[in-house]
């Protein structure tokens, strides 16, 4: 259902104390309905005259946007005609409104400004690295390696998630057999995990293991 705009206000005045609305010629009016779909504020309804001919009825007027006259500039036939624009400029001055413009003006500065901050936050977010995949191969046996991990991530804002070992048999495993194992590195508060790579290569390294780049 269409909003009656009529009880609104345009920079602090009244929308009913601004006589800026449409006026259509019915007899001009071919019924290309332009106006109708290029209105975005339900300024209009079609109407059927004698169940054949189309006709633009201004409906909701006071939904006009004070100034637009959009829909007087796109109709083929001139059937739309809008008062002096006088009347917007007298309101502007009998209202003094440009103290209330300045302040919306400075809102939406500020709104485009933080808008334009949280972007930025967002693109560096998505720039930055918070979850990494690790292959390291090597003699695991008895290196307790996966206490090690446990280690070096307590306390901390990272986590090893979907780790999987692949080992030829679990005998092999005990007898040290070369196998390879598969994790992610995660942060679980958004932070980047590049150092935290960094720290895990020095443990892999001092456990005589292979860090496999993918």
């Amino acid at each position: 259902m269409a909003k009656d705009l009529s009880k609104t206000q345009w920079h602090g005045i009244p929308r009913e104390n601004i006589p800026w609305y449409p006026t259509v010629n019915a007899d001009a009016c071919i019924g290309c309905e332009l106006c109708y779909v290029t209105c975005g504020r339900e300024v209009y309804e079609i109407e059927l005259q004698d169940n054949k001919r189309r006709k633009a009825r201004v409906e909701r007027p006071y939904n006009c946007m004070v100034g637009c006259s959009t829909c007087a500039v796109v109709c083929p036939t001139e059937a739309i005609r809008f008062p002096s624009r006088d009347i917007v400029w007298k309101a502007e001055r009998e209202y003094k409104i440009f103290k209330i413009v300045h302040a919306e003006a400075q809102a939406k500065r500020d709104k485009a400004g933080a808008m334009a901050e949280r972007q930025k936050a967002e693109e560096q977010l998505s720039s930055t690295p918070t979850r990494a995949s690790v292959r390291i191969a090597g003699v695991f046996g008895e290196k307790q390696f996966l206490i090690k991990l446990q280690h070096l991530i307590k306390d901390r804002p990272f986590d090893i998630v979907n780790l999987q070992l692949h080992v030829p048999t679990l005998q092999g495993l005990s007898e040290n057999t070369p196998a390879y194992m598969d994790f992610e590195v995660t942060s679980t508060s958004q932070e980047d995990v590049t150092p935290f790579l960094s720290e895990l290569r020095a443990v892999v390294a001092d456990n005589d293991l292979v860090w496999v780049e993918r």
